[in-house]
This record gives C-alpha cells, structure tokens and sequence, in this order.
C-alpha cells in the first residue's frame, strides 16, 4: 500500500515543477519590475511577466526545445499568452494585438481582439536591447542535454504568482506548471 501511495505522490507536480517520463521543467515566474529589472539588466513595459525555465530532457535521442512550446495562463480570467520573440518586446513594432476570450455559463465563448498603438513615448535608445533579451532566451535548440533561459509574455491586468500557471505542448508531450 506504502507503494502504491508513493507512486500517486510522484504523478503530482511539485510548484514550480512539472515532469513525465520525457522531460523535466523547472521554473520561476518574475511579475515585479524590479525583480525582471534584476534578471534582465534592464525594464519592461507593464504587463510583461519573464519567467526562467530550465528544461531536462529524459529522452535518449535529442530533443527540440523552443520557446514556442510554452503559453502562460491567468487562472484568475483565463487569459494567454504564447511566449513572445524579443522583437515584438524590444522592437519598434507600431502595434500591440491583445485577445482575450471569455466564456458564459451556456458554454459560449466571445473572443475580443483590441488594437492598440505600441509605446512609441519610449525613445528607440531606451526600449530593451533586441540583443540582450535574444541572449538571456531560452535557447530555440535540439538537445539531449538540459537548457536553460527565459521565457517573455505578455498579460493585461495585475496578475499573482498563485494565479499562474504554464502549458508546455512540444515534442516530449504535454505538462502544466503551477506557480507558488
């Protein structure tokens, strides 16, 4: 019975972990400006949340890891994001596309898209180095062994750690990861 009972506590994910047979995820999420200020070296916009991911691979062969393999989700409003390239964050893009999609009670669902115009206050010389934000990435690779970088999205509202979570849909299968 001991062993049976052991065996359902490893199907549970720890916070800030997630894991099966193929692939391990470890992670932490960075909402506060000056906590991404101190792990980026630099600030971002309101609403953009960075989030360090260390992926392991269980696999024998190697693996493809990207950054498009993640979404971040609000449990708060179900709101989501796909992990953003560092040129749409420090880019000098002239729109902002943000969805949102909410469901009733009936089961029917409305999806919103707003438009708005990027930050254009912020002179060209002070928006976030392309280059910085490519280098501290997680790295779009084939791998066997573990890799480790961050992840940029973007959420509307004021969010909380315990609110979040991240999917993980790529090639070793699927996981979601709680935040604490």
């Amino acid at each position: 019975m001991a062993t049976g009972l052991a065996a359902a506590a490893d199907l549970k994910s720890l916070p800030n972990q997630a894991g099966n047979g193929n692939i391990d995820l470890a992670g932490t999420v960075y909402i506060d400006s000056k906590d991404i200020q101190q792990v980026l070296g630099t600030t971002l916009g309101p609403g953009y949340i960075v989030v360090r991911i260390r992926v392991e691979p269980r696999m024998l062969q190697a693996i493809r890891i990207s950054a498009d393999d993640f979404t971040l989700v609000s449990r708060k409003d179900g709101e989501r994001s796909d992990a953003l390239i560092p040129s749409q964050i420090g880019g000098a893009a002239n729109l902002i596309l943000r969805s949102k999609t909410t469901h009733s009670s009936a089961g029917v669902s409305s999806t919103s898209v707003n438009v708005v115009p990027a930050d254009n206050k912020t002179a060209p010389e002070e928006r976030p180095s392309t280059k910085l934000l490519e280098s501290k990435m997680l790295p779009d690779t084939e791998t066997k062994e573990p890799v480790e970088g961050l992840l940029y999205f973007l959420l509307d509202g004021k969010n909380k750690t315990k609110d979040l979570g991240l999917l993980y849909k790529g090639p070793a299968g699927r996981l979601a990861m709680d935040f604490k």
